[in-house]
C-alpha cells in the first residue's frame, strides 16, 4: 500500500520526474560530460512508477485531475475541525472480536433512542 500525503503535489512532480531527468542528461551527453549510457539509470516513467503499486491511499485538500480520475466514486471526505473545538472521545478495540463488539455497541445506542 502506498499512502501519498499531499498528492496534488506529488503526482505531478512523479510525472515529471522521468522527463527532467532525461533532459538534463541529455545536454550532459550532447556536451561531452557523460557517456551515452548515463541514459539508462533513470527514474520510473509515470505508467512505470503505477504498474509497481497493487494499491494507493491519495491524500489531498484539493485533490487534481488524477485524483478524481482514479476515484470515480471511491472518494471520501475529511472533515477537519476548526480549531478549539474538541474531537468526541473514541474507542478502540483490538482486531480480535472487533466485529462482534462494534454490533453490540450499536445495539446497545439504538436500544437507548
Amino acid at each position: 500500500l502506498l499512502v501519498a500525503d499531499e498528492s496534488h503535489v506529488m503526482l505531478p512532480q512523479l510525472r515529471a520526474m522521468h522527463g527532467g531527468d532525461r533532459s538534463r542528461k541529455l545536454g550532459l551527453v550532447a556536451g561531452g560530460y557523460r557517456l551515452p549510457s548515463a541514459l539508462d539509470n533513470r527514474p520510473l516513467t509515470f505508467e512505470e512508477f503505477w504498474e509497481r503499486v497493487p494499491q494507493a491511499l491519495l491524500v489531498s485538500a484539493t485533490p487534481g485531475g488524477v485524483e478524481n480520475e482514479w476515484c470515480e466514486s471511491r472518494m471520501v471526505d475529511m472533515v477537519v475541525r476548526p480549531s478549539g473545538v474538541v474531537d468526541p472521545p473514541i474507542k478502540i478495540f483490538p482486531r480480535a472480536n472487533q466485529l462482534p463488539q462494534l454490533a453490540a455497541a450499536v445495539r446497545e445506542r439504538a436500544a437507548r433512542g
